[in-house]
């Protein structure tokens, strides 16, 4: 893999920071319902899978095909990758403890809240913006279990029917819940593992179209248009469908797991890996803010929310964009002279 793909890459994931810490912000709310659904629902929603897709990507970029997939090397690959990301998970789990102590203690602490933590923990999340984290340690030994046992094209299409089956949960779970049998083996689900956006359903898909994309690169580099122009039709396609998701009602604030974001994050990503840039230190510098800034805007969506709960959300969003990024900033600043600092981030 050359340095203009990990360049496209790092800008993408930059931009995706902004759109992620929208979602939590509803940067529109109180401008235009209609723009900050397009913004929140819509735009937004693309964010996070593709950085599936491109953790999948520069994962399996890594594995080499001529050797077994049990090979050591290849394995040493994966542990190293899903144990980073392992300890990255823990630290912040740590950093954002004494938030989820003052939740807890709302209610009391309790053993039924302890195991409640427990529980998400390993199954949504920590705090509910790190789902990312389980869900991509997860998704990264399915797939490549998955392509230990069988070829791409059967990865694929597991990856895929688990996505079709997540989807219905996710966006028509009224629907399901009217069906004998589904709605009892919902319900219990949902009461195990809360929620279908995870590895198993949500992000396991995406990260093997990563994977395949890592063993196709010459079939898309030939030329930037074709991938850009199929990306826009498959946009076209999302806004419409999202529109009628809320048309007929099922349209709700955590609903995010569309047919038509598959198409629209892999034409983009094609698009992406397509584009010609130098290397310059500026697109390392935006990978690593793009992890803290993830990992840390909710601290500010709590802290700026509580001081001034009734900021105009534009200005809101604007104000947790500016205190993440001068955060990330500095932690990346600190991390060249103190090392250990960089376990924030890496």
């Amino acid at each position: 893999m050359t340095n203009k793909i990990y360049s496209t890459l790092d800008i993408a994931k930059f931009i995706c920071a902004f759109f992620i810490i929208a979602i939590h912000t509803g940067p529109l709310t109180d401008i235009s319902e209609t723009g900050n659904f397009m913004v929140v629902q819509i735009l937004a929603r693309m964010a996070v899978p593709l950085f599936f897709i491109i953790s999948g990507f520069l994962l399996f970029s890594k594995i080499d095909g001529e050797r077994e997939w049990n090979d050591y090397e290849n394995f040493a690959i994966l542990k190293h990758s899903v144990f980073r990301i392992i300890k990255l998970y823990i630290i912040w789990s740590v950093i954002y403890l004494p938030l989820n102590y003052i939740l807890i203690h709302q209610d009391g602490i309790t053993i039924i809240g302890i195991l409640r933590y427990l529980r998400d923990f390993f199954f949504v999340g920590s705090y509910y913006h790190l789902w990312f984290l389980p869900s991509l340690i997860f998704s990264e030994i399915a797939v490549y279990f998955l392509l230990k046992h069988g070829s791409m094209k059967i990865a694929l299409g597991i990856c895929g029917i688990f996505y079709f089956v997540g989807m219905l949960g996710n966006v028509y779970p009224q629907i399901l819940e009217n069906i004998p049998y589904i709605s009892t083996l919902l319900n219990i689900y949902l009461k195990i593992f809360v929620t279908m956006r995870n590895g198993l359903f949500f992000g396991m898909v995406f990260v093997a179209i990563g994977a395949y994309f890592a063993k196709h690169k010459m079939k898309i580099r030939q030329t930037s248009i074709i991938p850009f122009v199929a990306f826009m039709i498959s946009m076209i396609g999302l806004v419409v469908e999202c529109f009628m998701i809320q048309k007929y009602g099922y349209m709700q604030p955590l609903t995010s797991m569309y047919i038509m974001l598959i198409p629209s994050v892999s034409f983009l990503f094609m698009w992406l890996i397509s584009i010609q840039l130098k290397e310059k230190d500026m697109y390392k510098g935006m990978r690593v803010l793009s992890i803290l800034m993830y990992v840390s805007h909710i601290i500010f969506v709590v802290i700026l929310n509580h001081l001034f709960p009734t900021m105009n959300s534009l200005l809101f969003y604007i104000c947790v964009v500016l205190c993440t990024l001068i955060f990330s900033i500095i932690i990346y600043i600190l991390s060249k002279k103190c090392t250990i600092i960089k376990n924030l981030y890496a």
